[in-house]
C-alpha cells in the first residue's frame, strides 16, 4: 500500500516559464497520523497479508531514518476504540508518544470522553504542545493548548490551527462550561490570521468528521475559507487513506488504527509560494523499519497492565456464541436485542463486520466483550420511513460478509435470478406489519449512518439523533445482567423462495 498523487504547479507564472524549476525549489515534509484510537502496538494485519505493521515503535525507528528535517502532526482521536486505549483514559500517550519527535497534535472531540481535566493532565505530561481553535473554557482557549501555532522549517513558515466538530462537545454534560464555537467562522478567522502573520503556507487540522454525518465537513471548509491550503483530516474511521481537491485546498486522510503514516510534500518555488503537493501513504512494517526496543517493551507492560484489568467477569456461557459474517447469528441477536431493550424503539439493526469475536464458552470476561466489538460506534436513533428502511435492509443484504443482525421485527425476503436480494415483508414484535408511507424508530450506530454497511441509504431517514451513548457500554451494561447468557432462538431472517 504505497502512493503519490501529485498536485501541479499552481503559479501560472512557473507555469509559462516552463515549469518548477528543481534549482530553484524548497520543499518542506509533513508526516502525519490521526485515528490512532488506542493501537498504539505492532500488530498483524489482515489486509497485508498479516504482516506486522504499525505501533509507535515501528513509526520512531522509521523517522530515525530521515535526513531531512519535517514536521510530525497528528489529528487526534488517540485511544477511543481498544481497551488498552479506553481503560488507561490515554495515559499510555506520555509513556509512549513522549518519545516520539512530535512537533503538534490537536483535539478531537473524542479525546474529551473522560472530561476535560483528564485530558488535561495528559496534555500536561507531553513534550510538545497541543493546538485546538474552536474550543472554549469560560471563554478562554483551555490551557495548556494553543488556538495556533507557527513553525518553520527549511526557510518555510508554517501556520497550524486544528478545529473539532462541535456537536459532541456542546451536547455532552461531562463537559460543563466547555464549548465548541462553528468551525467555519474559526476557519475563515484563523487562516486569514495566518495568512496577515507572514506565514507561507496554512494548515489544518480537522476532526469535524466524515462528510457523511450531519453538519459541517473538510470540503465545505475549503470551499468556506480559501486561504487555508492544506487540511489533515481525522476523526473518520476509515482504514485506507484518502485524498481530496477543492479549489487549491489539498485534503489529507492518513486512515485509522495507525498501520500506516501519511506523507505529505509541499513544494514552494524560489519566492516561498507554494507550487507543488505530494502525498505518499507509508506502511509502518516491521520488516521494512524494524522497531525500537525500549517502546517495544513498555508496550509490552502496558497491554499486559491492561490484559489483568480486562479479567474481570462479564457474565458466563455454556456454550460458545458465535457470530456470522454472511448471516443471522445468535451473538448478533443477543446484542441487537441489548440495543432494542435499552433504546425502546421498533427495533434494532447492526452490520456483522463489527462483531470481530465470538462469546467463548464459560466465564466471559471484560476483555471478551472488547474483543468481540472493538469499536466506539454510538448508538443513533433513526426515524425512518417504511419503504426507506425496506430498501437500507435490502442494501445491506447484498453488502459482501456483512449480513443485518435485527432486533424487534422478523424480514422475509427472497433472492432473484440476477442474485439481488429483494424484501417480501417485514413484521415488527407484537405483529405490525410494515407499511411503506408508516413511520418507524429504529437503534443503528453512527458507523452504520456512515455507511458501515458500504451503503448510506439510512441516510434517507426523516431523522437521526445520535445519543452519543457507545454500543459497546450499552452492551456490557446488558450482558451483565445475566448469570448465565441465554441464546434466543434464531429465525429472525426468513428466506423463501
Amino acid at each position: 500500500m504505497k502512493h503519490k498523487i501529485s498536485i501541479f504547479c499552481l503559479l501560472a507564472a512557473s507555469l509559462l516559464a516552463g515549469g518548477c524549476f528543481k534549482k530553484d525549489l524548497k520543499t518542506v515534509d509533513i508526516f502525519y497520523t490521526s485515528d490512532i484510537q488506542g493501537f498504539f502496538w505492532t500488530r498483524p494485519e489482515p489486509r497485508f497479508g498479516n504482516r506486522d505493521v504499525g505501533g509507535f515503535a515501528v513509526l520512531k525507528n522509521f523517522l530515525e531514518k530521515q535526513k531531512q528535517p519535517y514536521l510530525l502532526l497528528d489529528g487526534g482521536n488517540w485511544f477511543s476504540q481498544t481497551p488498552e486505549g479506553l481503560l488507561s483514559k490515554g495515559e499510555f500517550l506520555p509513556q509512549l508518544a513522549g518519545s516520539i519527535p512530535y512537533t503538534a497534535a490537536a483535539v478531537a472531540d473524542k479525546d474529551l470522553i473522560f472530561g476535560w481535566p483528564s485530558l488535561r493532565q495528559i496534555i500536561q505530561k507531553m513534550p510538545y504542545p497541543y493546538i485546538i481553535s474552536n474550543l472554549t473554557i469560560d471563554g478562554k482557549n483551555p490551557w495548556p493548548t494553543h488556538d495556533y501555532l507557527i513553525r518553520e522549517v527549511n526557510g518555510i513558515k508554517v501556520g497550524l490551527f486544528a478545529l473539532l466538530d462541535p456537536k459532541p462537545v456542546n451536547t455532552t454534560h461531562r463537559l460543563t462550561g466547555m464549548k465548541a464555537t462553528d468551525p467555519v467562522a474559526a476557519a475563515k478567522e484563523m487562516s486569514e490570521r495566518l495568512k496577515e502573520k507572514g506565514v507561507n503556507v496554512v494548515v489544518l487540522l480537522s476532526s469535524v468528521g466524515s462528510p457523511e454525518k450531519e453538519g459541517i465537513s473538510d470540503a465545505s471548509l475549503a470551499e468556506e475559507a480559501p486561504a487555508i491550503d492544506l487540511i489533515l483530516s481525522s476523526n473518520m474511521d476509515r482504514e485506507n487513506a484518502e485524498t481530496d481537491k477543492i479549489n487549491k485546498t489539498f485534503i489529507v486522510y492518513p486512515g485509522a488504527k495507525f498501520d500506516s503514516l501519511a506523507r505529505v510534500r509541499l513544494v514552494f518555488d524560489k519566492d516561498k509560494q507554494l507550487s507543488n503537493i505530494e502525498f505518499e501513504d507509508i506502511l509502518l512494517a516491521k520488516d521494512t523499519f524494524g522497531e525500537d526496543a525500549q517502546i517495544v517493551s513498555a508496550t509490552e507492560a502496558l497491554r499486559k497492565e491492561t490484559q489483568h484489568k480486562m479479567n474481570a467477569r462479564v457474565t458466563s456461557a455454556q456454550e460458545e456464541i458465535k457470530g456470522n459474517l454472511r448471516g443471522e447469528s445468535q451473538l448478533g441477536d443477543i446484542l441487537t436485542d441489548c440495543l432494542h431493550k435499552w433504546s425502546r424503539l421498533d427495533g434494532a439493526v447492526l452490520n456483522s463486520d463489527s462483531i470481530r469475536a465470538s462469546l467463548p464458552a464459560g466465564r466471559i470476561t471484560e476483555y471478551d466483550v472488547y474483543r468481540m466489538y472493538p469499536y466506539s460506534d454510538a448508538v443513533t436513533f433513526v426515524t425512518i420511513k417504511g419503504r426507506d428502511l425496506q430498501k437500507a435492509l435490502e442494501s445491506s443484504l447484498a453488502a459482501k460478509d456483512n449480513f443485518p443482525q435485527i432486533s424487534g421485527m422478523t424480514v422475509w425476503y427472497k433472492v432473484t435470478e440476477n442474485q439481488t436480494p429483494k424484501i417480501t415483508r417485514i413484521v415488527f414484535d407484537g405483529g405490525r406489519v410494515l407499511r411503506p408511507q408508516d413511520t418507524y424508530r429504529v437503534a443503528v450506530t453512527d458507523h452504520i449512518m456512515a455507511g458501515g454497511f458500504g451503503h448510506d441509504d439510512f441516510i434517507n431517514a426523516l431523522e437521526f439523533k445520535n445519543t452519543f451513548v457507545e454500543a459497546r457500554q450499552i452492551m456490557r451494561s446488558c450482558l451483565i445482567k445475566y448469570k448465565q447468557l441465554e441464546v434466543p432462538v434464531s429465525g429472525r431472517w426468513k428466506k423463501v423462495n
